[in-house]
């Protein structure tokens, strides 16, 4: 669902676009995010105890802003708006079946933020691999990036867990690893978030 917001509402951010007004004023744009924005709210408020019960939810206090939003824009894409517009409207006719597929399936998210948060890391890994100077360099990041990302996901202190890591691992005598892993009894209680 934000990347069905997202043209609308960065359409609304362009200062010298003109915008199709509608009866009281208020541009075509301005109603979609409204009416996104209203799907969002009423979506935080349902309250469900299973996949079923929340898709039965959605279809009796969702669908019926869902189907304004898309009458408003198909009305609109008659009118010849312009590029910007269009394009926004397009986009969400695009994703119109997809969207629609919430009011069957309660387990699918309304967006998916939270998942994309999740890969982040990933890609900047990838770009920032890509000016490491030799193949031992971007070996070395990687091992960096999963050893961080290891211990986030432990919900360990990283800076903690670097610092125990390279104290231990720079005395002469070899430590055994197995105590040091993030999931570690020991790790775990000098390491904690």
């Amino acid at each position: 669902m934000y990347n069905l917001r997202l043209p609308f509402s960065y359409i609304l951010r362009l200062p010298s676009t003109p915008k199709i007004t509608r009866f009281q004023g208020q541009s075509i744009a301005s109603d979609a995010v409204r009416i996104l924005a209203k799907v969002f709210h009423v979506e935080k408020r349902l309250k469900y105890s299973s996949a079923s019960e929340k898709a039965a939810q959605r279809r009796q206090h969702l669908k019926a802003m869902i189907d304004d939003f898309y009458q408003l824009i198909e009305e609109a894409l008659t009118k010849s708006p312009l590029k910007p517009l269009r394009n926004a409207i397009k986009n969400a006719l695009k994703l119109k079946k997809r969207v629609y597929q919430m009011f069957k399936h309660g387990e699918l998210p309304l967006h998916n933020n939270h998942n994309e948060q999740l890969i982040r890391p990933t890609t900047l890994v990838r770009k920032n691999s890509l000016f490491a100077k030799s193949t031992a360099g971007a070996k070395a990041n990687a091992i960096w990036y999963s050893i961080v990302q290891t211990a986030k996901l432990n919900h360990l202190d990283v800076f903690k867990y670097l610092e125990t890591l390279l104290s231990a691992f720079t005395k002469r005598e070899t430590p055994e690893i197995e105590a040091y892993l993030p999931w570690a009894h020991e790790i775990q209680e000098s390491c904690k978030a």
